[in-house]
Formats: structure tokens, sequence, C-alpha cells
């Protein structure tokens, strides 16, 4: 998912140097065995994960063979979201071979479809693929990747109809319309356009998942609800109800309107976090993560960054220990603060361990945010699961670590 925690330390990361680790101070990141971590999952329809399965720190580096190449996959949250679209093309599959898909493909003037040769990836996608976007985060900040985001349906396809056709027959398999996984978009073109062309009723004659509808799109809280939404709205809707929620919440016009405008985020993502932002009660200071939230620049990063608002949202539901955002100095990465006047980070991690690059980070951010006046207790809050080294260093630094707080 993402180039944000990487950067994390950032522009204090990279501007310090060990700022005193020693090199028996640090490690490598482990390197995993898929069929350990996946169990069954490990192979299914239309993917085997490749045995080897590296980390780069943060969050495991997955290589799936898929009938359209080797799909490398950053992380665990990403890795169930490409297992339930690999499983959605393989139900679309079998629509597209129905005689009533046929006839529609004929009445639509259309052809069947497939995804030939090798999955067209961004170059930033291929050139490191051992190092995910969150580690990027940690390691430099703005580093011009171009933007490759897409948030808007078409022009064409809002015309005919093939739009609405599309998150219908998203929902019903239980995929997301604005998915950027090529094989998964290129079906869902294809199904679309046929049934807003060929008359074709969604309801009737498409071979859902059983059990997927309106379970997929988002893992945190207020799934049905954002899913049915998706589903019922256009992308221009969807706009304007998060731009009204959002502004009601008190963030800065400026902000909503830069945020809205990065096409790194599509409308599901836009959607879950105003969602996620809407049920946190009174929070202050949204400006200092939405601000920061606005400013990322690949794909990979907006997928982290509404993640860790799901995530934020779901602790505060249970913790309410938070009170609001804050900037921390040269970390593009928006921390919480506590009532006890101290700083909280809660991130989808994997498997963190103490390289180098961590040790850094987690070292700026500490002084940075003692320099701010945090004087309270620091708490990281993980999905996975940290080394015994960076448990260990954590709490040299002054803090305490919650590791898998999400199962």
């Amino acid at each position: 998912m993402h180039t944000l925690f990487k950067a994390a330390g950032l522009a204090l990361l990279i501007a310090t140097t060990a700022m005193g680790a020693h090199a028996a101070d640090v490690e490598n990141p482990p390197i995993f065995k898929a069929s350990t971590l996946l169990g069954a999952q490990v192979q299914g329809p239309g993917y085997k994960v490749k045995q080897t399965v590296p980390s780069d720190g943060y969050v495991r580096i997955y290589t799936l063979q898929t009938p359209w190449g080797a799909v490398v996959v950053h992380g665990d949250h990403r890795l169930q979201t490409r297992f339930k679209e690999l499983a959605a093309i393989d139900a679309m599959e079998q629509t597209s071979n129905s005689k009533e898909f046929g006839d529609a493909l004929v009445q639509a003037g259309l052809k069947p479809v497939q995804f030939a040769g090798k999955l067209v990836t961004d170059p930033v996608d291929t050139v490191k693929n051992t190092v995910s976007g969150v580690g990027n985060l940690f390691n430099s900040i703005g580093s011009g990747i171009r933007n490759r985001g897409k948030t808007q349906e078409s022009a064409v396809q809002s015309i005919t109809g093939a739009a609405k056709q599309r998150r219908l027959i998203a929902y019903n398999y239980g995929v997301d319309p604005y998915s950027d996984f090529p094989p998964l978009m290129q079906k869902l073109d294809q199904m679309s356009n046929a049934a807003a062309a060929g008359g074709l009723v969604v309801t009737g004659a498409f071979i859902a998942i059983p059990g997927a509808a309106g379970t997929v799109i988002s893992n945190v809280s207020t799934a049905g609800t954002l899913n049915d939404m998706v589903r019922d709205y256009s992308a221009a809707q969807l706009l304007d109800m998060n731009r009204k929620a959002l502004l009601k919440m008190g963030v800065s016009p400026g902000i909503v309107d830069q945020l809205l405008a990065n096409a790194n985020y599509t409308p599901t993502d836009m959607t879950a976090m105003t969602g996620a932002l809407g049920g946190m009660g009174r929070i202050k200071n949204l400006d200092a993560l939405l601000g920061l939230a606005a400013q990322v620049n690949t794909r990979d990063d907006a997928e982290f960054m509404r993640w860790r608002v799901e995530l934020m949202a779901s602790y505060q539901k249970k913790m309410k220990s938070m009170t609001g955002f804050v900037a921390i100095d040269g970390v593009p990465m928006p921390m919480a603060t506590t009532r006890d006047n101290g700083l909280l980070g809660v991130f989808p991690l994997d498997a963190l361990s103490w390289t180098a690059t961590t040790s850094r980070a987690i070292t700026s951010i500490t002084d940075a945010a003692r320099a701010q006046g945090i004087t309270g207790p620091m708490n990281l809050v993980i999905t996975g699961t940290a080394t015994p080294l960076a448990q260990k260093q954590l709490a040299k630094l002054g803090w305490s670590l919650q590791q898998q707080a999400f199962q």
C-alpha cells in the first residue's frame, strides 16, 4: 500500500545521522516464507505466491505469479485486497462465458477482451520492488514521483450509463469500482460497457462471489455504508458530499480543495477517510492531518494514508485517548496528540525491524516532538509485530509499543 511511513523521519530523518546508533544496534529486515504466513492462501484463483517473502523493515513484499505476469504486492493488507480482486476476476470470467453475456456483447458491438501480455506497471512499482511505499516514506521526502492516481469516472461512461453499471457490477463482485489493478479495471470496463449498451441486467445475470457483496472495499468500521455509497453515488456526487462533510468538521477550505483535487486518492478513498474522521468525535486540528494527506505524491502513499486514517478512527473508537493531530517538524506523516500531552502514532506495519533508517526516523521524531513541547508518553501502535531489537530500542527512546492492535 505506499511511500508514507518511509518518509517518516523524513526531512529530519535524512537531515540527521544515525544519532549515535552503532552498527551493532541495527539489523537487516527479516525474510519470511509464504506458506508459513498464508497457509492455504498461498495459491488461489489466478495466482500463486512466491515462497520467498522479503520485507523492507516495515511491510512484507509479496510476488504473485498470475496469468498477466508477476505482480508485486506491498503489505499484508494490500495482499488480501489483491486476493479478493483475483477471485472476482475469476468469477467474472465465468460470467463472460455465459450465453446472456455473449449476447449482450454482440448487442453492444463489443468483442471479448483479454488482458494480453504483462501488466503495464509504472517504473515506480518495478524499479525498487524490494522497498515499499512505506519504506520510501522513511527514506525520503518529496520524491517527485509522478501522479498516477485515477479518481474520476470517464465522461463517456457517465453519458452511456456504463459508469453506473461499473459501480453495480463491482458491488456485486465485492470489489472497488475504482481499483487500480489493470486486469480488474479492464474486466470492469468490458462488463460495464456490455451491460450498459447491451441491456444486461446486473442483478439477475451476474455471478457474484458468495458473501462478497458489500463486504470488501473497507476493512475497518463502516464497510457496509461505504460500499453502498460507492455503489449508489457517482464520483462527482461523492466529491460534493465529502467536501460538505469536511467543511462541516472545520477543515480549512483550501486544504479541502487541495485534498479533493489530489488524483492519487480514489472516490472510495476520500469517502472512507471522510467517514472515518466523522466518526472520531471532537478532534482538534484536522488541518494538520489532512494538510499532509493532501500532499501525497503517489497512489501508494494515498492508500497508506487512507488506511492510517481508518485505523486511527478504529483506535479512537475503542480507546478515546486522542485529542487532536499535530504536524511534527520535518515529518510528512501526521501524528496524534493524547490527553496526557503525549504522542500517538498508529501505523499499518506488518513487521517492524530496527534498521538504520528506522533508528534515524524514530530518533528524529522523538527529538522533534520533545522540542515542540510534547512532554507526555510516546505510543506506537502497529497492525503487525516488531522484532525483539526494535522493541528494545523503542523502549530505550521512551516509546511504548502495542503490537497486533487490530486483531
